[in-house]
């Protein structure tokens, strides 16, 4: 690790756990920058914030308004801006005005509210092009009047087509005179305004209520409608009768849509807590993104000149309006709290400026540079711990990119990726050896656990444990084969020579005349053990222990181990190898002695559970799978007897099989057959055989006999499958 490294890591460990705190304006004359920030209502009373970092920013005798409010003594549904951005008309229960907006002060232009319009508001928008003098409002009892502001405030047209409440309306991006609207009736209605006829088209989604339309900013054609069982549709005016597209986007109802500025990215929000990302354009029916809200969303809208990031608000107990941005959605980017009841909704007045209304009965101007941020709360440093033994930090650099220049605040600029967010922090990865994966993945794929033969199996993985230089697991092999291994019957002209060996250690060893020659070949032996063990524990000579253990194996089936309380060494090799966390080990142990062993279940399971877990976190599918197979617990063993579903693709245009519709024989998108013979063409309803790389297979005979003297697909794609069929 180097020394930049090390100094990192030092200032990881020696850094404090609380959160950085808001900035403190004030305190001296060079950082006192809260005299130029004020926030108006219309009172007229003035008062400053310090709430975000980028009022640093803000110097000299420039004087900039964060913040203006206007009371309209009545609760507040719906807003809409004229083309230029200078005016707004607010509507609700008891509203219906048209408010100038300038930089210092908001008043009033016009009061549309009437005798005649005197029903609830749901929704109201303003024209364009050519009826950028004309203002709709969508009324409760399913009527939708049109008012024009050039001509005294009055009643241009009432339409009454619904035949329930109309929940939104919407002029065309490009045609000022083409009205949409969409009812609690079922149906979406067109209008061309410049005609005194009944709506030109009448869609019907075939959902329930319809609560949100919008028509693409790029495509005037084209527009999107939710609906109430949580369904989105895409829509062309020129084809009627059915939708383009329809997506099943949210459990619940789809409340809010937005199209993104490159007409082909949707935004929508519903009352699962959830804001979606959709490419219309894409046959993938899953969202590119998703946001994770805390109440159901009300109201959704992109930011403008900030491709990544979307605006929205809730529909109950949350008075907030929230900014996030897609690339890091778990947490939004800015959030506003002006107001004191849930907000009803809100535009971009600019890239900075957002309008708002709410039912708490005022219209707010409120900048971004007033607004809180939740990132700069949150500690910068973090750390992530590898299955492969290596931590990843990231630690925040104490060197600020600010600089003190002449009693001067500048801030310096870095040309970065506008898909990459820049940080701040210094990361690196350190190497732990506090666990060998190598050794751990080399004995799950090479260990014998199968309880037919311990003495084999204990020979065998002994072997594999020094491979590795695990020389204590060895040494326990080696105890275990010679508490419960049976030595098979050894061929006298085999090992000739090793009897003959062992005959000249019995006579050269002093014998007992009252002894027995079995005592005495087994008191030779356990000397000989006793010997290695202190060498062993000395200089680590473990050849010198199998040797012993080969001299003990003549001797093996009488009774050298009959009287060991092999239990109670058990127990304590358990404990070990527990305490060590060598869940390997004890696993191992427990498939390999199978019913000669008594455990607690419960120990048993846990140990089980862990070793898998472990198989899977590296990868070692197959080895998981036989310890599944081999373990007779039956939690542990039904792993394997739950169901399993393998998703396909299609070999002719490699898009997914899901839900087909075809009876997974067609391909719902390129019409064409699935799971034909590469060989001889013709489908395959019996065993069928492909490879993953490709999605190219066929009948188990014919790859077979394909595959046996070629590597390369039989389809002549390229591929070199390079399977190994047995």
């Amino acid at each position: 690790m180097s020394d930049r490294s090390k100094t990192v890591v030092g200032r990881f460990f020696d850094r404090p756990s609380t959160p950085p705190s808001w900035p403190n304006f004030g305190q001296t004359p060079e950082t006192d920058l809260t005299n130029h920030l004020f926030t108006l209502t219309t009172s007229h009373v003035w008062s400053d914030t310090n709430r975000s970092s980028n009022e640093k920013q803000l110097s000299g005798n420039v004087q900039r308004i964060l913040k203006l409010k206007h009371n309209l003594n009545s609760s507040l549904t719906a807003l809409s801006a004229s083309p230029d951005h200078n005016q707004v008309v607010v509507a609700g229960r008891e509203v219906l005005k048209v408010l100038n907006v300038s930089e210092r002060e908001i008043t009033e232009e016009f009061n549309l509210k009437n005798r005649h319009l005197n029903k609830y508001s749901n929704d109201v928008k303003w024209g364009n092009t050519s009826t950028k003098n004309k203002i709709a409002t969508a009324a409760t009892n399913g009527s939708i009047a049109i008012l024009d502001v050039g001509n005294d405030s009055s009643l241009d047209r009432k339409i009454d087509e619904h035949s329930r409440a109309v929940n939104r309306i919407c002029f065309n991006p490009t045609n000022g005179s083409i009205l949409l609207s969409a009812s609690q009736d079922c149906t979406m209605k067109l209008w061309d305004l410049r005609e005194p006829d009944s709506a030109r088209f009448t869609f019907e989604g075939k959902c329930e209520n319809v609560r949100d339309v919008q028509f693409n900013s790029i495509n005037q054609y084209d527009f999107a409608a939710a609906f109430e069982n949580g369904a989105i549709q895409k829509w062309d005016i020129r084809k009627p009768t059915i939708h383009e597209r329809k997506l099943n986007a949210h459990l619940g109802s789809v409340l809010a849509l937005d199209w993104h500025s490159d007409g082909r990215t949707i935004a929508s929000g519903g009352r699962d807590k959830l804001i979606k990302i959709w490419d219309m354009n894409s046959d993938n029916r899953r969202p590119r993104d998703v946001i994770h809200s805390m109440t159901s969303i009300a109201r959704v809208q992109w930011r403008p000149d900030h491709p990544n990031e979307i605006a929205s608000c809730a529909l109950l107990s949350d008075s907030r309006i929230f900014i996030w941005n897609i690339r890091r959605p778990f947490i939004a980017s800015y959030y506003f709290e002006e107001h004191e009841d849930v907000p009803t909704g809100f535009l971009w007045h600019n890239s900075d400026v957002l309008w708002s209304c709410s039912k708490d009965k005022f219209f707010i101007q409120q900048d971004i540079n007033c607004s809180y941020r939740p990132l700069s709360l949150l500690s910068k440093c973090s750390i992530g711990w590898s299955v492969y033994d290596k931590i990843a930090f990231s630690i925040e650099k104490y060197d600020d990119l600010i600089a003190e220049d002449h009693n001067q605040f500048r801030i310096i600029q870095r040309r970065t990726s506008p898909n990459i967010i820049e940080t701040r922090n210094e990361t690196g990865i350190a190497s732990l050896p506090t666990f060998d994966h190598k050794a751990f993945s080399y004995l799950a794929e090479n260990y014998i656990i199968s309880n037919h033969d311990i003495w084999s199996a204990c020979e065998h993985n002994a072997k594999i444990a020094w491979d590795v230089q695990r020389f204590r697991t060895a040494q326990t092999w080696k105890i275990i084969q010679l508490l419960y291994g049976i030595l098979e019957p050894v061929d006298n002209n085999a090992h000739k020579d090793k009897e003959s060996a062992n005959s000249l250690l019995n006579d050269s060893s002093p014998t007992n005349p009252s002894k027995s020659s079995n005592e005495t070949k087994e008191s030779d032996s356990i000397k000989d053990l006793n010997t290695v063990t202190e060498k062993h524990n000395e200089s680590l000579d473990v050849s010198l222990l199998i040797d012993c253990f080969d001299i003990v194996q003549s001797t093996y089936n009488s009774t050298l181990c009959r009287n060991w309380d092999k239990e109670s060494i058990m127990m304590q090799l358990f404990d070990y190898y527990a305490e060590q966390g060598d869940v390997q080990m004890c696993v191992t142990l427990i498939l390999v002695l199978g019913d000669m062993i008594k455990i607690s279940q419960e120990r048993v399971e846990q140990w089980f559970f862990s070793y898998i877990e472990l198989l899977h976190r590296f990868q070692l599918w197959c080895a998981a799978t036989h310890i599944i197979s081999s373990c007779r617990v039956p939690s542990v063993e039904m792993m394997n007897q739950q169901s399993t579903t393998i998703y396909t693709t299609c070999n002719n245009c490699f898009r997914p099989i899901l839900n087909s519709r075809s009876g997974y024989w067609i391909c719902d998108k390129c019409r064409k057959m699935l799971n034909p013979c590469s060989i001889c063409h013709n489908t395959v309803k019996g065993l069928y055989t492909w490879c993953q790389g490709c999605s190219h297979g066929g009948h188990l005979f014919h790859m077979k006999e394909w595959f046996s003297a070629n590597n390369e697909c039989p389809t002549g794609c390229g591929h070199n499958c390079s399977v190994a069929i047995e």
